[in-house]
């Protein structure tokens, strides 16, 4: 049985400054216990697979009108858990996600960490682990990643770039090559050491397991003009040899892109997705697809200051992207 959820996609709020980007004016999906974050979102066939950091684990919905509704494929109305937290292990607590299907296997990359362990006050010493499955529904962890992470923080020194956490991966399978930017923190000293800060670093593997780090970071704070910040991102590659990275900054989303995985990324000189309605206050983690001429790109909203509900939204621009350059 599948719990359907509604939404609408036609009540569009107005286009930006720069004629790029159009979003809902409401969520487009919402969890039953408040909680629908990061979101993931991979198009096989005719079926929209939505995956976010929920309560106890990993939820997915799906869509099989191209996003107007939602289905949770269990019989209530409750969150369905793809993956769930392993209590007494290194990831019982699962967050920012990201699904992929290369060839006839989904694979799963989320972050993880064991609560309460921090070596500092100011973010979960996350790391990244893999699960896969069949049908995109019920994953399963790899025997590597039972026990520890896949992609772990380089903890040699306190001025490694991932020193203290590891979150959201964005990935893509590109001639036989797994290619990932993940978000790469460091706090050392209160945020004032000499690499303190957050980062969209890369890594590359031949076999989605084992990771090569690249050494330099793919995108810094300094290279967005209007904000102090970057953080959650997510990777696309275009049939066009574009590669996009959709990214968060304090409150909102901006966008970059290069015409090499790990070449010089030019950003877009202003955030495609900005606070706006009463439910989002902040948004962020964007992740999406490039299908039917539409860039189309999901993220997280929360109210302030409760910070509470986690909501989904939604908006999409005409593509090739009318990038003004």
């Amino acid at each position: 049985m599948l719990i359907s959820v509604s939404c609408s996609k036609d009540d569009k709020s107005e286009i930006n400054e720069f004629n790029l980007f159009t979003r809902t004016e409401n969520p487009v999906y919402e969890s039953p216990f408040g909680l629908a974050a990061d979101p993931s979102v991979l198009m096989v066939n005719d079926t929209i697979f939505l995956y976010y950091s929920a309560e106890g684990g990993i939820g997915i919905a799906l869509s099989f009108d191209n996003g107007i509704t939602w289905d949770r494929p269990n019989n209530s109305e409750d969150d369905y858990l793809a993956l769930t937290r392993q209590p007494d292990n290194w990831d019982n607590t699962l967050e920012t996600v990201e699904v992929i299907k290369v060839g006839n296997e989904f694979k799963m990359y989320y972050a993880g960490y064991r609560e309460g362990e921090s070596d500092n006050s100011h973010v979960e010493n996350y790391e990244i682990g893999l699960a896969t499955s069949q049908n995109g529904i019920d994953f399963t962890r790899i025997p590597q990643s039972i026990d520890q992470p896949i992609l772990t923080r380089d903890t040699s020194n306190e001025n490694t770039f991932d020193r203290h956490a590891i979150t959201s991966p964005g990935i893509v399978f590109d001639n036989g090559i797994y290619n990932m930017i993940y978000a790469g923190w460091n706090v050392t000293n209160d945020w004032t050491g000499a690499n303190a800060g957050i980062r969209i670093l890369g890594a590359t593997s031949t076999d989605g397991i084992i990771w090569e780090k690249i050494e330099e970071p793919i995108l810094v704070a300094s290279d967005i003009s209007y904000s102090p910040d970057v953080n959650e991102a997510s990777l696309i590659k275009t049939d066009d040899e574009f590669w996009y990275i959709p990214f968060s900054t304090d409150k909102s989303i901006g966008i970059a892109r290069s015409d090499s995985f790990d070449g010089e990324y030019d950003v877009f000189p202003e955030t495609i997705v900005s606070p706006q309605y009463n439910w989002d206050n902040e948004v962020t983690a964007p992740d999406g697809i490039v299908e039917n001429g539409k860039m189309r790109l999901w993220f997280h909203g929360v109210k302030e200051p409760g910070y509470w509900p986690w909501v989904i939204g939604y908006t999409e621009s005409e593509y090739p992207l009318n990038w003004n350059e």
